[in-house]
């Protein structure tokens, strides 16, 4: 009885013992990145969305290349209409929620601030090209307007995306794109500085010149 005692408390030490490093390692994770629980969130969020996107697939037929350009465009169409039905209670924030936005903007604006004055008066420069409309969660994105190339440099920090989810500018929003379908997913606004304001540093500097 004395051996199986011993036993049994050895096992149940072994047990606290690994149940108290995998606290202490989620601890140290999450102090040495304590955006993680935010990242988690948004990945989830993300996942959430694509089993949506998957299911309208499954509603209206997978994309196939070899088709007409218009038989493409009628399945996007069809794509479209099928997720904003089933998202009809879609809003501002289901994907890129308060702490996602903040963290976003954070990422953005601290990238924008590295630039070089030549870069930031490129984009102000620019700005005449970039779609100039007010994003709307569930919207279909207005073919009037063009689909600005997203900054590299900002696509590099940011969490990576599944396929066919992209991220894009129109102005200072942020949107995310499902490109299969053409659907703005979710907005973040005042993501972005103000397209014609350069900061002091490019002011100062174009000044200079």
């Amino acid at each position: 009885m004395k051996r199986w005692s011993w036993v049994a408390l050895s096992v149940l030490c072994a047990m606290y013992a690994a149940e108290f490093r995998d606290v202490r390692a989620s601890g140290t994770a999450q102090a040495a990145n304590p955006n993680a629980a935010t990242i988690a969130d948004f990945k989830k969020r993300v996942d959430a969305y694509m089993a949506q996107h998957k299911q309208a697939v499954q509603r209206v037929g997978s994309l196939d290349p070899t088709k007409s350009p218009k038989e493409i465009a009628a399945r996007e169409t069809a794509l479209g209409q099928a997720l904003r039905a089933l998202r009809k209670d879609a809003k501002q924030g289901d994907l890129l929620t308060p702490a996602v936005g903040k963290l976003f903007r954070a990422i953005i604006r601290s990238e924008f601030a590295h630039r070089s004055s030549l870069a930031l008066k490129n984009r102000d420069d620019a700005q005449d090209e970039l779609p100039a409309f007010t994003p709307m969660v569930n919207q279909i994105y207005p073919t009037t307007y063009p689909i600005a190339t997203f900054p590299p440099g900002v696509l590099r920090e940011l969490p990576e995306l599944p396929k066919p989810l992209e991220y894009r500018f129109v102005r200072q929003y942020l949107i995310l794109r499902d490109s299969e379908a053409n659907l703005i997913v979710d907005v973040l606004p005042d993501a972005a500085p103000p397209m014609n304001a350069l900061s002091s540093r490019g002011r100062a500097a174009s000044g200079a010149k």
